[in-house]
């Protein structure tokens, strides 16, 4: 009999809570999480109707007075009403869950007020580590600032800094992160205040906790928000700066004056918007808010390097960039947010070609815009990542050199960044030629199999090196994350899962198709359990996690079944399962897993009614793998799945936990 005693935890994520009776669990006590209760389930008790007495009472108490009860609850007096209201989906909640909110509200606010400086330091430290690509807050120019005003942005930002901290593992076991709010209620709490902040004269902290923000709700799948806050952002930002550097501002009451460590702060913030507006629109089909021409054009001084951010700098900032002529031929860790942003650049034209049909964009096929032809868009974009590659100093080149290294000097997850950054633009530009569902195991690569056909033969050799490079790319990204965790160095970013994403599927095609690669992924199956290893414990910190671990899954069951009984899906491309196609390339996870298995049914189906020659003595469905006999090979023996259950299929996947899934993908 199942037993209801379950942690909080597991019954919020809707897992099976494996436990003797007696905490900690063993998911708690593998993710070293204090605080392991168990209870058994609450039964709400039904209310009883209202009398036709209290009906007529309430009735006459609205006409009475014409304010509606959701909006009565208290709103803090440096929130704007009206924003309030829309800020939260709150209109059809009761007043008393309305008043928790704000004591919710006001519970993050006291905290603020209260909170240790060292506590402060601490999550700085933190998030700095953790997050490379907004290296933006300057410790003793923040700490100066929530000290001497504590002003409502000053403690906004911190709220977003504390919920992207509780974030990551390596402050689970640390008391004074268990000490923290809820994440959720400091982000509420930070897009409350910050409602009110927009409207008013721009601040460069203002601009942080909204980029913050949108690095917080992309990964907890907030996509709209995120999308807006950081378009908010790059506005505010644009305000600021335009009336910094244009002859005639029309706003003359910020001034141009600076010291040099808020000239810094300011142009890394910059650049900061601009990789936050290449990782938002990376991989969408939005436009991008604040492309490079524009950023040259405003004439935006170079990201600082890692000294000039930390003590400012004792020239004028340059207005070159990374790739600018008369900027230095090599560039080292000092430069590295330099690097990041150069790098996010052509990590976002590498997801727009691939977005916009890539090779299958008119005119793509054509002999001129074939891949290996010099000025083609996919060989230009091929020499712009290289180009990038070469300038940057030897010593930033993972495998040649270490994780370890670059811990010990404080740059272990930026050096981690770099190297991915080269490693996932690499992988998807070659992914792009490269058929989706291979004829057989054995296939080779020679190109498209699907229509629009390439219109000119590549030159010999020309599939083996690309093969080479897609597949290399993909273990490389599995073996730095997983040499970083060795390290003790937890990278939970979303850009990085979306990287370890990426890299366990290219694990998962080679594995099933070793032919193409040429059969020179042996460990292809040993690097992928590691990508799902880490994926599995990603989807318990960003919600991203679990539409990328279904993704996977599905895509295992269809090339398990392509490879071991080809018949139904022989003549199959990926036009025959494009929602899967479409997940695979997705920064922005959307869950689409019942279309992903209702396309791979239909296939089934659509050969079984095609080809059907019963044998004598057969029955009609003798031969055949059914769904359940496919999805039954997949999970270990003892688990007595019930097939029948209607709640099981297509939603097995979401019991994740209650399945041993590398032993799954080892049966297959």
């Amino acid at each position: 009999m199942r037993s209801s005693l379950s942690c909080e935890y597991c019954r919020k994520s809707k897992i099976k809570c494996v436990n003797s009776g007696s905490p900690p669990c063993s998911k708690c006590e593998k993710l070293g999480r204090s605080g392991c209760e168990l209870t058994r389930p609450r039964v709400a008790v039904p209310l009883a109707k209202p009398s036709l007495k209290r009906k007529r009472t309430r009735s006459a108490a609205r006409q009475a007075d014409p304010v509606e009860p959701h909006l009565a609850p208290e709103v803090p007096q440096h929130v704007s009403p009206s924003y309030a209201v829309l800020s939260d989906p709150s209109p059809g909640l009761s007043v008393s869950r309305l008043s928790t909110q704000t004591r919710r509200r006001n519970k993050v606010d006291d905290y603020l007020a209260a909170i240790p400086t060292d506590v402060i330091l601490k999550a700085l430290n933190v998030f700095t580590s953790k997050f490379p690509e907004l290296r933006i807050l300057q410790p003793s120019l923040f700490i100066r600032e929530f000290q001497s005003h504590r002003s409502e942005e000053a403690k906004a930002l911190l709220a977003t800094v504390l919920a992207s901290v509780k974030k990551q593992p390596a402050v689970f076991s640390d008391t004074w992160a268990s000490e923290l709010p809820d994440a959720q209620d400091l982000a509420c709490y930070a897009r409350r205040v910050l409602s009110d902040c927009i409207l008013q004269p721009p601040k460069v902290i203002v601009v942080q906790a909204l980029l913050i923000l949108t690095l917080f709700e992309w990964g907890v799948r907030d996509f709209h928000k995120a999308w807006m806050h950081c378009g908010i952002a790059i506005r505010i930002m644009q305000s600021l700066h335009s009336s910094r550097v244009a002859p005639f501002p029309l706003d003359t009451s910020y001034g141009s004056e600076m010291d040099a460590l808020s000239a810094a702060v300011e142009a890394r913030t910059y650049w900061a918007c601009f990789i936050m507006d290449c990782t938002i629109n990376s991989g969408t089909y939005n436009p991008r808010m604040l492309p490079k021409p524009e950023m040259q054009k405003l004439k935006v001084a170079r990201p600082p390097t890692s000294v000039e951010f930390a003590f400012g700098s004792d020239t004028a900032p340059s207005r070159q960039i990374s790739g600018d002529p008369g900027m230095p031929v090599t560039l080292d860790i000092a430069h590295s947010f330099e690097i990041m942003a150069e790098g996010f650049d052509i990590n976002a034209q590498v997801m727009a070609f691939v977005f916009n049909d890539g090779r299958r964009a008119p005119g793509m096929c054509a002999p001129e815009n074939c891949p290996w032809v010099p000025g083609s868009p996919w060989s230009e974009c091929r020499k712009r990542l290289q180009e990038w590659r070469d300038r940057q100093h030897s010593r930033l080149h993972y495998p040649n050199n270490s994780v370890a290294i670059y811990m010990t000097l404080g740059f272990g997850e930026t050096f981690i960044y770099l190297n991915l950054l080269y490693y996932q633009s690499l992988m998807l530009i070659h992914r792009e030629y490269f058929p989706f569902l291979p004829p057989s195991a054995d296939t080779t690569p020679q190109g498209p199999i699907d229509h629009p056909l390439l219109e000119a033969e590549a030159p010999p050799g020309w599939w083996d090196e690309c093969a080479r490079e897609l597949f290399d790319s993909s273990d490389q990204v599995t073996y730095l994350l997983k040499e970083a965790a060795d390290c003790g160095i937890s990278v939970m970013t979303p850009f990085s899962g979306f990287c370890a994403f990426s890299a366990c599927f290219g694990s998962l095609y080679v594995y099933r198709f070793p032919g193409m690669n040429f059969g020179r992924s042996p460990k292809a199956k040993e690097l992928m359990e590691m990508g799902l290893d880490y994926l599995r414990e990603f989807q318990h910190i960003w919600d991203l996690g679990g539409g990328w671990i279904k993704t996977i899954q599905n895509s295992s069951l269809l090339y398990e079944r392509a490879t071991s009984e080809s018949r139904p899906y022989r003549g199959k491309n990926r036009f025959d399962f494009e929602v899967l196609h479409q997940s695979v390339h997705e920064y922005r996870i959307i869950d689409r897993s019942d279309l992903q298995i209702q396309q791979i049914r239909r296939a089934e189906r659509d050969a079984a009614s095609r080809v059907h020659v019963p044998t004598e003595g057969s029955s009609d469905a003798e031969g055949l793998v059914t769904d359940e006999q496919a999805v039954t090979n997949q999970f270990p023996s003892d688990l007595n799945i019930n097939l029948e259950d209607p709640g099981l299929w297509p939603n097995w996947w979401s019991m994740l936990e209650e399945v041993d899934f590398a032993g799954g993908l080892t049966s297959l």
